[in-house]
């Protein structure tokens, strides 16, 4: 591997996990919040994949998570779920000017829990530099009526979500995931070549020769970072690709050798162990959708 690829791989992993494949925000309220709301997971969507963003340009946020613990913003600033957690949004009696998005992670990509998120994380705007252009940018169009406003706002609450992300995986305020492998170059270097790669064969050996660690070293450092071990995180980006794969009509006996599986069988057997569907599931909702895409056409 040339030192440029390896410095590439090691500079911008998350741009690698994220590549057509990043998390979205819906938002489904924007403006001023008075007295109580109740806040709870999207009906439809699997809990794994949720989150949600509450953006304060002015007032402050109470939200009361159950009886005993609650998180304050009382300035302009974001409070981030990394999961759906059921909760109240309190404001002064005066209103608080807000932006609330759903946000919704990709099924075949990095998951909230993979990343490391924390259930949730309160951060005013004075502690993350640079966001001034953004979140001026979101407020104006959340709060005029422009043509493509939705889209707009949408597409701003994306790249402040990555704003984040970035701040809390600098600051140490995740959990062992993604995010925090990317503490350590070495680690990273690894899982960037594991996500472009997933289908080489990845001994543990020359995962550890890639890091420049010797295995033992290298398998405890990437437990301690990522919880879980190198085997089992190969095992998961394959059959993530493997279910996109499938899910876009592709042969079993195909994806099969490109995910790193010796056999079909095998990673059939391995999908449903793990997502509890079966490739032949997979393939009848593709001909499903191909076909009533067709009929509207």
């Amino acid at each position: 591997m040339s030192e440029e690829t390896r410095n590439s791989s090691e500079r911008d992993v998350l741009s690698d996990l994220f590549a057509g494949n990043h998390p979205r925000g819906d938002v489904f309220f924007s403006g001023t919040l008075c007295g109580s709301s109740h806040h709870s997971r999207q009906e439809g969507q699997p809990a794994r994949q949720q989150g949600m963003l509450h953006v304060v340009q002015s007032g402050a946020l109470r939200v009361r998570l159950n009886d005993t613990e609650h998180a304050v913003l009382d300035r302009p600033g974001v409070i981030l779920f990394g999961a759906p957690i059921t909760h109240d949004v309190e404001t002064p009696a005066t209103g608080s000017q807000v932006v609330c998005a759903n946000l919704l992670f990709p099924a075949t990509g990095p998951t909230p829990a993979r990343l490391g998120l924390p259930d949730y994380v309160v951060l005013p705007f004075d502690d993350i530099a640079g966001l001034e252009p953004i979140t001026g940018q979101l407020f104006r169009e959340a709060f005029d009526d422009h043509p493509g406003k939705r889209t707009a706002v949408n597409l701003l609450i994306d790249l402040l979500l990555l704003m984040v992300l970035r701040h809390c995986q600098a600051n140490d305020l995740v959990r062992p995931g993604i995010l925090a492998a990317m503490r350590d170059p070495r680690i990273a270097r690894v899982v960037g070549q594991l996500h472009q790669t997933p289908g080489d064969n990845w001994s543990v050996e020359r995962q550890a020769e890639i890091a420049g660690m010797s295995r033992a070293s290298f398998a405890a450092r990437f437990r301690e970072l990522l919880g879980t071990s190198p085997g089992d995180f190969l095992q998961t980006i394959r059959l993530d690709r493997a279910l996109a794969l499938l899910r876009d009509g592709k042969r079993l006996q195909v994806v099969a050798g490109q995910v790193g599986y010796r056999s079909s069988t095998a990673l059939a057997r391995a999908i449903q162990q793990r997502h509890n569907v079966s490739p032949r599931e997979l393939h009848q909702d593709f001909h499903s959708d191909a076909k009533a895409l067709s009929s509207v056409i």
